[in-house]
Parts: structure tokens; sequence; C-alpha cells
């Protein structure tokens, strides 16, 4: 039978990924029992295959004992002696999440994904997960940065963290596909029905083709019990993104080719659900006859598939195509039908639905207050669901920047430790060379030339690499501004000419603070600038002793360049400001009207 829960996807295609990391588990870690010594020394393995098999195998073993001692043998396992490196805290955060979701969060003990008693255990796993990024991150392995994104957040979609899902699985395609590591098709099918549930249909339309596609490179047909359901799933997920982009020619086109991969195979499941949203297609387009037809097809197929969720949204499409067809009391009764079928498999945008189809229904039929009642109920709820939504694509962007952000950190450190290295190299070799030069006095008036030659040469090599370095800082340091402003253009072009609603306007304003340039940034900001132009504000202090701070800012923005508007949003200031400060700057350097203010803080 086909999985219709979105969650018992999610566990499928973790375990098929697990699955064509390590085809065959390796037999030498069982024989290691719980040693946490000899696990700590394993666990700090790098080779990518060989890892997984023995992650593997300590999970499974953990998951075989009771809690208390699984939980004790990995206490011990993080304070062992061997217990040290990136690698292994990599591994031990990913499988100390794992065993912990077992034990505590499975869909077991948690029916109900929403329960408070689970908040603690998700905001522990998200914790191991970030941390085991930050490890990932230090190893500069792609793949394992990959490997953890991939798996991290297809297991926090059981939370309902579809954001992180998202962006997480999406970097760790990404990693994938640069290191050349072969994608299995359903991997590429699972990311596009992802990004179709928070609305970014062109990159589900691109990720579901790709996912058709890898059928045809490597022989998988093979591999899976049921290749063509993915297939469909995948011609459906492209059909569904044209459709929501109003594209229907090419949304029937890609629903057909489903249709009949599924009619070829007997699934009525399946057939069912392509020919629901071929009926929506066709209700739009005001054909509510064979539209209302193609929803009775599919509300039979669910019913006999178990699908109630999907049953009850093809009987709520039904009473939608009813009522346009004038038949007001068949189209009550299948609304009820749906909210019937929606007590027993609940689903909280069928029922916004169902509730909005209610509330036309009552209308046509003079009942007012029932209208009002389904109408209250169904504000409430799509306030609640656009929320979201909103929140979703907010945190898939904020995800999108701390990713980065850590990636930065992770780099510095990184080039840190290599400047570190080289200037102790560069000690060694002073000593040494020291060494020769008393051992070799005949030489020694070209030796200390040489050294002398050298040392410069070493000096004006870090100065380089530290005016480079202070370059990129204060490049990347304005650029993320600059994202960010453009961030706050684009949801405001969003709710341009619309009643934005106060979550928006929340939304919106706390994004501009973010905007704003500190007094710590602008000492951070002023030290970068300090050392690709050493004398700059001391020779406009000569220039003009009184000037004040704001116009030091402006002075400096000035000469890297900025437009009127990236300063502005440096600064946290209206574009009208910032011409306003450059008048007054210009009046403290005391500059004729026909002086070229930016030609004059250039030359500085």
């Amino acid at each position: 039978m086909m999985l219709r829960n979105p969650f018992a996807q999610i566990c499928f295609f973790i375990l098929l990924f697990t699955r064509f990391f390590s085809p065959v588990l390796a037999q030498e870690p069982e024989k290691l029992g719980l040693d946490p010594d000899k696990w700590a020394v394993e666990l700090n393995k790098t080779n990518m295959d060989e890892e997984v098999n023995y992650l593997g195998s300590l999970i499974d073993q953990l998951v075989e004992v009771d809690s208390l001692r699984a939980i004790q043998f990995l206490d011990s396992l993080e304070n062992s002696p061997e217990a040290k490196g990136h690698y292994f805290k990599t591994h031990f955060c990913m499988a100390k999440a794992e065993v912990i979701y077992d034990k505590f969060a499975g869909y077991d003990k948690y029916k109900d994904r929403r329960a408070e008693a689970l908040i603690p255990i998700k905001e522990q796993l998200m914790k191991l997960y970030a941390d085991a990024l930050e490890a990932a991150y230090h190893t500069e392995n792609e793949g394992k940065i990959g490997w953890v994104n991939f798996y991290s957040a297809r297991r926090m979609l059981h939370f309902g963290e579809i954001a992180w899902a998202v962006m997480y699985s999406k970097n760790g395609v990404d990693l994938f596909e640069k290191i050349n590591y072969p994608l299995e098709p359903p991997v590429y099918t699972e990311l596009g029905e992802l990004l179709l549930q928070v609305k970014e249909y062109d990159e589900s339309i691109h990720y579901g083709k790709k996912g058709i596609a890898a059928w045809k490179i490597l022989n998988y047909e093979n591999e899976y019990d049921a290749p063509y359901k993915f297939k469909v799933r995948a011609f459906n997920t492209i059909g569904s993104s044209f459709s929501k982009k109003n594209e229907y020619d090419s949304a029937i086109s890609y629903l057909n080719q489903a249709l009949l991969i599924a009619k070829d195979n007997k699934d009525k499941g399946l057939e069912g659900r392509v020919l629901g949203n071929i009926g929506r297609i066709l209700y739009v387009q005001a054909n509510f006859d064979t539209a209302w037809a193609l929803f009775q097809t599919e509300y039979q197929y669910s019913m006999l598939d178990s699908a109630l969720n999907e049953a009850a949204n093809a009987s709520q499409w039904m009473a939608k195509a009813n009522l346009a067809r004038g038949n007001k009391l068949a189209a009550l009764a299948e609304a009820k039908e749906a909210l019937r079928l929606l007590r027993l498999w609940p689903n909280g945008q069928y029922r916004r639905d169902t509730y909005y189809t209610l509330k036309q229904i009552h209308r046509e039929l003079g009942n007012y207050d029932s209208a009002f009642y389904y109408s209250d109920r169904y504000i409430l709820l799509n306030d609640s669901l656009e929320k979201e939504v909103a929140t979703s694509s907010l945190a898939i962007s904020k995800a999108r920047l701390n990713s980065e952000e850590s990636r930065y950190k992770i780099q510095k450190i990184n080039k840190e430790k290599e400047r570190q290295l080289f200037i102790r190299n560069t000690i060694i070799a002073a000593i040494v060379a020291l060494g020769l030069f008393v051992l070799m006095i005949v030489n020694r008036g070209r030796l200390k030339n040489k050294l002398a030659l050298e040392k410069a040469e070493s000096e004006k090599m870090l100065m380089e690499q530290e005016i480079q370095s202070a370059k990129e800082q204060i490049n990347s340091f304005t650029s993320h501004i600059i994202e960010k402003t453009n961030l706050i253009e684009k949801l405001e072009e969003q709710v341009n000419g619309k009643n934005a609603s106060s979550e928006h306007q929340m939304i919106i304003a706390a994004l501009s603070q973010q905007t704003i340039l500190t007094e710590d940034d602008w000492l951070k900001f002023k030290s970068l600038f300090d050392k690709i132009y050493p004398s700059f504000f001391q020779k406009l202090k000569k220039t003009a002793p009184e000037i004040t701070v704001a116009e030091q800012r402006m002075a400096a923005l000035t000469r890297i360049q900025l437009t009127s508007k990236q300063m502005a949003a440096m600064l946290g200031i209206s574009v009208d400001s910032v011409h306003k400060t450059r008048q007054r700057l210009r009046q403290r350097l005391q500059f004729s009207s026909d002086t070229n203010l930016d030609e004059y803080i250039s030359a500085i």
C-alpha cells in the first residue's frame, strides 16, 4: 500500500538513505559490544561508507538495550579519553539524537506530534543536530556536511519543522551533487514534494524533473519493489506545481503521464490522487460536471486505500462542484461527509477548505447563522495556517543565513589556525637559520642579508594576507546587510497594495531591525576599515577636527563606494537622512557646491 502519511514517507526515506550509503552492514563493529573507549576510536573514522556501517551498528545495539543502560553508555562514550576530534563529535551527536528519538519520541509514544511533552525532546534533538553540523563544518568534508544536513532535516520533519527540512535537505542535495555523489531518484522526489508544501513551485518542478531523470542515469529499477510509485509522485508533484502557477496546459501534460503510469500498474490509490488534481484544474476552468465525476472517483479510490484524509478532501471538492452545479443539498451532504472523515484523520488545510465550502453552501441555502459560524471557524483556522506558512518561509531564509554564517565562522577559525601554523613554521625556520648562522661564521654577512630579506618578505606576506582578509570580511559584512535589505523589499512588495496583516507587519519590522548598524557593528566595521585604509580617519579629523561620529560613518561608507540606498540599509535610516548627512559632511569639510565629495573622499 502507498504511504499516505507524510511522516511515514519520511521514515521510509531515512531508511532508504541509510541503505544507499551502506549496502551491507559491516560485521566487525558488532564484536565491539558496548565498550566506550573502543567506540570512541571507531566513531572518529573518516571513510564515508565505513562510518555509516559503524554508526548503524552502534545505534542498533543501543536501541535493543533498556533506556537507562543506553543513556549511561552514551555518557561514558562522551567522557571517554578517546572521545576527541570533529569526526567523533559529528557521529556521536547523530547517534545520540537517534537513540533519544527512538527511546522517547517515536510514533509509538506520541501519536500527537504537537504534544507539549515532545517540546523538550525536540529542542534537545535540534541542539544535537546543530552541534553535529558545526563539527561537520570543522572537518571541511562536504560529503560529511551534506550527510548531517540531510539526515537531521528529515528526522526533524517528524516534529513539523518544515522550514528546517526544506532548507537543510536542499543543502544536503546540493553538497552531494557538488562532490558528484550519485543520488537515487526518491531523494529528488521527496525534496520536490517538500518544496511544493512551502509554495516554492519553480524549485519543486526543478527537483521533480531531476527525480524523473535519475531513473535513466543508473539502473535503479531493480533496487525497489515498486519504482513506478516514485515516478507517479514525481510527475504528480510537477503537475501540481504547474497548476499552482496557473500553467494548466503543462500541469495537465504531467498529470496525464502520472495517470498513465498509475493505471498501467493498477494502483487505484495513486490513480485517484492524480484524477483529483486534474479535477481541480477542470473546476477552475468551470467544467464542473467532469470535475465532480473525477472528485467522486478520487473519493472512492481513497476510501478503498484507507486514506481518509484524501477522501475527505475529495468529498469537499465534490461539494464545491455540486454547489457550482446548483445541487445545494447534495453539496451540504458531501461537505458534512468531509468533516466526518477529518475527525478520523485530521488535516488542518483540508478542514479549513471544508469550513469555507460549508460557509458558501449555507449562504446559498439562506442559513445565515450557520454561514457566519463556519465563516468564523474558517477565518480562525486560515489565519493560523497562513501564519505557519509565512513563518516557514521566513525560517527558511533565516536558516540559509545562519548556515552561511556558521560556515563563514568555521572558515575564519581555520584560516586563523593556518595563520598560526605559518607563524610557528616561520619561527622554527628562524631558529634553524640562527643556528646555522652561529655554525657558519664565515658566511655570516651573506646569511644575515638573506635572513633580513626573508623576514621582510614574510612581514610583507603577512600584511598582504591581513589586508586581503579584512577586505573579504568587510565585503561579506556589507553583502549580508544588502541581502537582508533585498529580502525586506521583497516582503514589502508582496504585501504592497494589500491589507497587510499584523503578522506581516511584525515580520517586516523585525527584519528591519536586523539591518541597523549598532555601535558594536560600527566598531567591528571600523576595525576592518582601518586595516584597509589605516590613516583615513586621522586625515579626516585633521581636515575637520570637529567632525561627528555620524559624519565619520558616512565618509567611510562613501569611501567604499556604497549607494545611498545601501548606506541607508546599513545605518538603519532613510535615504533622505543619508542625503542630509552627506550635506552636513560637505559643510563640515567646507566644500563649495561644485566640489565632488565622492572624489575627494576617495583620494584620502
